[in-house]
């Protein structure tokens, strides 16, 4: 199962340098025209792998499902932010071997995932860094008989993407083929850790989502 999942995200992994780059400032005036040169709703779609903890066998087994028609938004550098909208959370139920907190997951609409970016110099002068980190999902779920706080993290798969400012410039940052990678790391109530999710070839359900670029 683990060597299914490494094949998948090998193939289907963003063009990137495996190390950080040598990245340097870049002045404010030039992150606010990359930004707003980059901001704009991007069309495409997810593929998410994930694991099914509620077999009614008692194991598990890998499920994948793809969403088609959403979109990944990007805003200028006034709140630097990036949505990967319409993401169907719901997802987790099955990942997740609490049966109540399994059943509350399943009734939460899909919803968009946020994150920050910032822009960055990279070693060579005719690339640009452009980062972005995910904020924790936080949800307010009834079950068992009082109201929890359920907190979810995520995980870039990919910590930069670096880019010629040519792309940015031209618009074209983001282009039909380019993906990004996210998965879910942990799931908190109240918390408390209620599901520790696997990290590349460590034991463990896992949650990969790849957003393709591009109808």
């Amino acid at each position: 199962m683990k060597k299914l999942l490494f094949a998948l995200m090998t193939l289907l992994a963003l063009t990137a340098c495996s190390s950080d780059p040598e990245i340097h400032q870049l002045t404010q005036q030039e992150k606010v025209v990359y930004a707003q040169n980059i901001k704009g709703e991007y069309p495409g779609r997810y593929t998410i792998v994930y694991t099914d903890m509620q077999t009614t066998d008692g194991g598990t087994k890998m499920l994948r499902e793809t969403v088609d028609s959403v979109t990944f938004s990007v805003s200028d550098l006034t709140s630097h932010t990036v949505i990967f909208n319409n993401f169907p959370l719901r997802l987790l139920a099955s990942m997740v071997e609490d049966s109540e907190l399994s059943q509350a997951l399943s009734n939460v609409p899909d919803m968009g995932l946020t994150g920050n970016y910032e822009f960055k110099r990279g070693a060579e002068d005719s690339k640009v860094v452009w980062i972005f980190s995910m904020t924790p999902v936080s949800l307010s779920l009834t079950y068992g008989g009082r109201q929890h706080n359920i907190v979810i993290q995520l995980r870039n798969t990919y910590t930069y993407t670096s880019l010629a400012k040519e792309q940015i410039v031209g618009g074209i940052a983001f282009e039909k083929g380019q993906q990004f990678q996210l998965e879910v790391s942990a799931v908190y109530e109240d918390d408390r850790l209620v599901q520790q999710f696997a990290d590349g070839w460590q034991n463990g359900p896992e949650m990969l989502v790849v957003f393709h670029f591009g109808l």
